[in-house]
């Protein structure tokens, strides 16, 4: 349980990682990947964006430690990092994306 106070530098790493979250092309990556492990190319045809863009979305996804890839072959296939991101997501979609 929180107690209110978040020391200065949690709560600056928390909000990169919010940053890093809030954008849709990601946020419909974490959504896909959920599903399972996919190719770079699945991804970019799912998501609807260029190969380039997405491989910066992946990027900043991988820096912070939400995904993960292995590489096969000339393929590299991408899946989420930690589990409990999953339980992030579903708190989320929740508490803001509802119908109303």
């Amino acid at each position: 349980m929180m107690t209110g106070k978040i020391p200065p530098g949690k709560a600056v790493k928390g909000a990169r990682c919010l940053r890093i979250l809030g954008h849709p092309a990601r946020l419909s990556v974490i959504a896909i990947l959920a599903e399972g492990e996919r190719s770079v190319n699945d991804l970019a045809g799912l998501v609807g964006v260029s190969q380039s863009n997405l491989s910066q979305h992946l990027a900043l996804l991988k820096d912070r430690g939400i995904i993960d890839s292995v590489r096969e072959g000339h393929q590299v296939f991408y899946r989420i990092a930690n589990p409990r991101v999953m339980e992030f997501m579903r708190l989320m979609e929740e508490l803001f994306c509802h119908e109303s």
